[in-house]
C-alpha cells in the first residue's frame, strides 16, 4: 500500500487537505509533518509549505519520496515541472515525474472557465480583476483581518504580493504566466488586476474574453455546465454561497455590448478548496490511481 506524507499539516491547507484525503477511495497509508520534522522515504508527498521552505526540503527529498506535490509558487513556472488541475492538463504527469506544482489559487479559477471553451476558440486575450478573500493570505493575513483597525476591514485593497520592478505584482505575473503554461498557449494576452476584499473566504474574478471569432453563448454554457466540477448559473452566484463548495461557479455571462468577439463574465470558488486543498488532493488521487 503506498505511504503518503503532508509536510506543512498544520496550516490553513495543510488542515484542509487532510479533510481532503478522506474522500480519496484508493487505499493508501497517510503520514503528517511538521515542517520541520524529519521525513522518512515515501511514495508520495505533498508540501502544504510556503516558498523558503519547499525550496529548502524539494532537494532534500527528490531521492526519498516518489512524487513530491508542492503547493507552493516556487516550482510552478520551473521548466520541466507541470503545473497541474486534474480537470485540465493531466497528461503533463508521466512516471518519470518526480516534481509536480499545484496553482496559484486565482489563476486555478480563470483557467477553469477558460478550458472547456478552448477546443471552441483561439483565444486573443483576457482581462480580469480579482476580487480575492483574506483566507488567501493565511492565518497571519485572517488574524490581521479581525483585528480591530484592520486595513482589510470593510476594504478593498489593490496589492496582492509584492509589487515587481515593472509596476506589477507577483500575484498579477502569476495570473499571466500560469495560465499560459496550463492552457499551453504561449502567446495568449493576460491582463490582471488582483485585489484583497473583505470577505473572508472565496476568491472571485470579473473576467473579459476575447477571441477570433463570435461567440456562441449557448455553446459557451453548455461546454462550462459539462465540464467537471463547473457550473454556470443564470442566477446571480456570490462568494458567500460557494465558500464550502468544491465545484467552481460562472454566472453574469453576456456578450460585448460592440464586438460579438468578447464575452464578459464572473466566477467565484472557494479559494481553499479548489483553489489549493482540492487540487492537491486529486493531484494524489490521479498519482495512486494512475501511478
Amino acid at each position: 500500500m503506498e505511504t503518503v506524507g503532508i509536510i506543512g499539516v498544520n496550516g490553513t491547507v495543510g488542515q484542509k487537505l487532510l479533510s481532503q484525503f478522506k474522500k480519496i477511495k484508493t487505499p493508501f497509508t497517510l503520514k503528517t509533518f511538521g515542517r520541520n520534522d524529519e521525513i522518512p522515504a515515501l511514495d508520495i508527498a505533498v508540501l502544504c509549505t510556503d516558498n523558503p521552505v519547499s525550496e529548502r526540503l524539494v532537494p532534500q527529498l527528490k531521492n526519498r519520496v516518489g512524487f513530491l506535490v508542492d503547493m507552493s509558487s516556487q516550482f510552478r513556472m520551473t521548466q520541466g515541472v507541470p503545473l497541474v488541475i486534474p480537470e485540465i492538463n493531466p497528461h503533463t504527469i508521466t512516471k518519470t515525474t518526480r516534481l509536480i506544482a499545484s496553482p496559484n489559487c486565482t489563476t486555478t479559477g480563470l483557467v477553469m472557465s477558460l478550458a472547456p471553451l478552448k477546443p471552441f476558440y483561439h483565444f486573443k486575450e483576457v482581462f480580469f480583476c480579482s476580487y480575492q478573500a483574506i483566507s488567501g493570505g493565511g492565518k497571519p493575513l485572517l488574524d490581521d483581518f479581525h483585528t480591530p483597525g484592520s486595513l482589510y476591514a470593510n476594504n478593498c485593497v489593490p496589492q496582492i504580493g509584492s509589487i515587481q520592478a515593472n509596476g506589477h505584482t507577483s500575484e498579477e505575473l502569476k495570473g499571466l504566466y500560469e495560465t499560459r503554461k496550463i492552457l499551453e498557449i504561449p502567446d495568449i494576452k493576460v491582463y490582471c488586476h488582483t485585489v484583497r476584499v473583505s470577505v473572508e473566504n472565496a476568491h472571485s474574478l470579473g473576467v473579459t474574453l476575447r477571441a477570433d471569432k463570435p461567440f456562441d453563448l449557448e455553446q459557451v454554457k453548455k461546454q462550462w455546465n459539462n465540464f467537471p466540477n463547473l457550473i454556470y448559473s443564470e442566477k446571480v452566484i456570490t462568494p458567500k454561497e460557494v465558500s464550502g463548495k468544491e465545484e467552481t461557479f460562472i454566472c453574469r455571462l453576456r456578450l460585448d455590448v460592440e464586438d460579438p468577439c468578447v464575452i464578459h463574465y464572473f466566477v467565484t470558488f472557494d479559494n481553499l478548496l479548489k483553489g489549493a486543498a482540492m487540487n492537491g488532493r486529486q493531484i494524489v488521487e490521479l498519482l495512486l490511481e494512475k501511478f
